[in-house]
């Protein structure tokens, strides 16, 4: 089943519209700022959140992302778990984060050395 709805950002950038299409059985079209884009973002993702809940978790492997190269980053540990919050700005959902358990902390850090040990032959030396 198709969206039926059309979505478009004004031509100086400051707003988009989101239109419903003819069989999506509403009529109507409303332009949101940045912020009202974020605030129905959030809630849409909060709907998402509640209506998955007791579902498993699908696989990650063969899913379709795409990923986010320009973007701002932290980790930072975790009281609850013992374990680390890895969070960044995405560009189309605004922070986003999760929490790794100590035991995937350590999974993570033999990944990262072993792809660190592909790309670089030292440090500071070229790409090999």
């Amino acid at each position: 089943m198709s969206a039926r709805m059309r979505v478009s950002v004004s031509s100086d950038g400051q707003s988009a519209s989101l239109a419903l299409l003819p069989g999506s059985g509403l009529d109507g079209e409303i332009t949101l700022t940045l912020d009202q884009i974020s605030q129905l973002i959030f809630g849409l993702g909060q709907a998402r959140a509640k209506m998955v809940q007791n579902l498993p978790v699908p696989p990650i492997e063969g899913a379709h992302f795409t990923p986010v190269f320009k973007t701002q980053w932290v980790v930072q540990p975790e009281a609850m778990t013992e374990g680390s919050v890895i969070a960044f700005q995405h560009p189309a959902y605004g922070p986003v984060g999760m929490v790794l358990p100590a035991a995937s902390v350590e999974k993570v850090v033999r990944a990262l050395s072993v792809h660190l040990g592909m790309v670089h032959s030292h440090a500071g030396g070229k790409p090999s």
